[in-house]
C-alpha cells in the first residue's frame, strides 16, 4: 500500500486529528479531534479526483432517491456537542442533512448515512 507522509497529506487534504490551526490573525488554535472522512477514501473534486462518475459519485443515484443537493468537502465543524472535527457537509434544499463522509457508498468505505452523492 502507498503511504505519504503527514505532511503530504496534510498538503492534499487539510488538517487531520492532532493537527493545529490557528483563527484568523488571532492567537487562538483550534485542535481537530476527529476526522470522520476516511483516509485513503477522501472525495475530492477537480480534474481526476475521485468525485466523479461511478467512482466517488453513484451514477445511478437520483434527487429522488437520496442524493446531495450540494455537499461541501473537507470542511472544519466547530461544535458545542460535536466538538472540533473534519467533515463532509450535506445539504439538500437549503438545509445542512449531514455531517460526516460524502461518497458513493457503492465504491467508497465508511459514507455516512444520508449523505450518498
Amino acid at each position: 500500500m502507498t503511504q505519504v507522509s503527514r505532511q503530504e497529506y496534510v498538503g492534499i487534504f487539510g488538517p487531520t486529528v492532532g493537527d493545529k490551526i490557528r483563527l484568523g490573525n488571532t492567537d487562538l488554535y483550534l485542535e481537530i479531534e476527529k476526522d470522520l472522512r476516511v483516509y485513503g477514501e477522501e472525495l475530492i473534486y477537480g480534474g481526476g479526483k475521485t468525485m466523479r462518475d461511478g467512482q466517488g459519485m453513484d451514477n445511478y443515484l437520483t434527487r429522488a432517491g437520496g442524493a446531495l443537493d450540494l455537499v461541501i468537502t473537507n470542511v472544519t465543524v466547530v461544535d458545542a456537542e460535536l466538538g472540533v472535527i473534519k467533515a463532509d457537509v450535506g445539504v439538500r434544499d437549503g438545509l445542512i442533512v449531514g455531517i460526516g463522509k460524502a461518497g458513493n457508498p457503492n465504491t467508497m468505505h465508511g459514507v455516512t448515512t444520508g449523505m450518498a452523492v
